[in-house]
């Protein structure tokens, strides 16, 4: 895809203010954990053109309300006698000063035409977007910060893309480092970023902006005293029993390991002296990954009835209150696993991403910034369904051990849990998930509002996408009907987050989408056409 950077610069808040004494904050043990989790990255697409000067002017005016983004990354100096957020891995924003890094806004045009990147519409069942590589609408010149695990110094956190197309509309992409943002917080900040804009486009008061950027209030709703020399085991017991793949990357060096992981692997050499004493945990499996496999990319469209037939058909078989979601994920899980061609008895294990905001004993407001997301490993068996009947039931059985596995992260069990991840002896030695053969990970951006980020009166999204690297095994859940705002019938009524239909974007392995495109199974309950 050719796409031709015209300039690049750093943008900071409007109210930026240097001082020789910046702000530093320590950001949370979850968003240590997440550094090495691919960027929170989209793409917004827009038929009409939009006013690139007035979009920076209103980007610096919303940074006011976010001048971390704009700030330094960088590693908390380590020191295990200083208390727990200098414990190795542990990271810290400073900002402030006339050495922040600030935010990379890039300006872009490409030949080719929107039409190409995005489906014509959701009416068709699928849109294969593999010849699309949507991450070049971030230029990736200009490294994040930490992307080595090294490097930071003038480095951004942060970068934001306007590509325009020769004929007519524009491509708005955002990326941040993991542990700044969840989806989540990057659709706080597209909407007050949006609603900013519009103001300045009517010639209306701006908006006071109130985003909760307090990174300590995840760290607080640990158990026990994470400033111990060690941790309480009776709360790590707690911890253990939840679902959560603990993968150590320090178990993790051998022959099918990638390049790009073997620094991870190795123990730092701040705690070589206690190499001895380190008890290694469950290696993750990367000989059941290859990650150099081609791999595809297609959206799939579901229907509101159709979503609401899948629904039905598994709650009729299981005693388990379950969702909509639950159902749709159930239905795609169980379809995965035949792609896959796996035996009858083989494992197959899901990581479903939650927003841990609501989950604490004291819970968060959805304006909070950062990345409280936690992963719950779901693990099920092949099945041999040979009937209908038992793929209801197969169905029925996955989408229930999700909505039980889920509800197993309640306020005590997540304290508890984040206990255990404020003693890990450094903040980037576990990964929660996994990918290829045996794993997927799901996440979901229902109700966030990705459809709602409208800068200008009148011009609304078309369509948006996230920023993926190529892999093997990874599921968006999203709304459908971006881009619209025609609602299907018989539920415009009762206003469920599936009326107006289900997106499932989904990342595989060439030869195994091609076997979940062709399996009749996984499209049973959609209207014939």
């Amino acid at each position: 895809m050719a796409i031709t950077v015209q300039s690049r610069t750093r943008v900071f808040p409007e109210t930026h203010l240097t001082s020789s004494k910046p702000k530093v904050e320590s950001l949370s043990i979850i968003d240590a954990i997440v550094l090495h989790f691919a960027k929170s990255s989209c793409v917004w697409f827009y038929d009409e053109s939009l006013d690139t000067d007035r979009l920076i002017s209103s980007l610096r005016k919303t940074l006011n309300a976010y001048p971390q983004w704009a700030g330094q990354l960088r590693f908390a100096e380590y020191n295990p006698d200083a208390g727990y957020v200098h414990r190795h891995g542990r990271l810290e924003l400073s900002h402030g000063s006339s050495s922040d890094p600030g935010v990379e806004c890039i300006l872009a045009e490409t030949d080719l035409p929107m039409s190409s990147m995005v489906p014509r519409n959701e009416t068709a069942k699928h849109w294969d977007a593999t010849h699309v590589n949507y991450e070049e609408f971030l230029d990736k010149e200009t490294e994040f910060a930490l992307h080595d695990s090294k490097e930071c110094e003038g480095l951004p956190s942060m970068k934001i893309q306007f590509t325009t197309f020769k004929d007519g509309g524009i491509a708005i992409a955002v990326g941040m480092i993991h542990s700044l943002a969840d989806a989540a917080a990057v659709l706080i900040f597209m909407k007050d970023w949006a609603a900013t804009n519009l103001a300045l486009s009517s010639s209306k008061p701006v908006p006071k902006l109130q985003p909760l950027f307090n990174p300590s209030l995840i760290d607080a709703a640990a158990a026990g005293n994470v400033n111990a020399k060690s941790p309480d085991p009776s709360i790590l017991e707690v911890a253990a029993k939840l679902p959560v793949h603990r993968f150590d990357y320090w178990a993790s060096a051998g022959p099918s390991t990638p390049k790009w992981a073997l620094s991870s692997t190795r123990i730092p050499p701040e705690l070589a002296s206690l190499s001895q004493d380190i008890k290694l945990g469950r290696p993750a499996p990367f000989h059941t990954w290859d990650a150099t496999a081609p791999c595809s990319h297609t959206t799939f469209f579901f229907s509101a009835a159709e979503t609401h037939v899948i629904y039905l058909h598994a709650a009729a078989n299981t005693p388990t209150r379950i969702s909509h979601q639950d159902a749709v994920l159930a239905h795609l899980w169980a379809a995965l696993i035949r792609a896959r061609g796996l035996k009858e008895g083989e494992e197959h294990s899901v990581a479903v991403s939650v927003d841990a905001r609501r989950r604490l004993q004291e819970p968060l407001p959805p304006s909070f910034i950062g990345s409280p997301i936690l992963n719950v490993g779901i693990s099920a068996k092949a099945t041999a369904t040979t009937s209908p009947a038992s793929s209801a039931k197969d169905m029925a059985d996955k989408a229930a051990a999700i909505r039980s596995n889920v509800a197993k992260f309640d306020g005590e069990a997540v304290a508890a849990l984040l206990h255990e991840m404020c003693f890990e002896l450094s903040g980037q030695r576990r990964w929660n998930c996994f990918l290829g053969d045996y794993h997927t990970i799901v996440t979901s951006w229902v109700g966030i509002g990705t459809g709602e980020v409208m800068f200008e009166a009148g011009k609304r999204v078309r369509w948006a996408e996230a920023l993926i690297p190529p892999c093997d095994g990874v599921v968006i859940v999203g709304e459908g009907g971006i881009g619209g705002d025609d609602v299907e019938r018989d539920y415009h009524t009762k206003k469920e987050w599936w009326s107006k239909g289900v997106n499932l974007n989904v990342y595989l392995r060439s030869d195994v989408m091609r076997r979940l495109m062709e399996d009749e199974g996984f499209r049973v309950f959609a209207e014939k056409e």
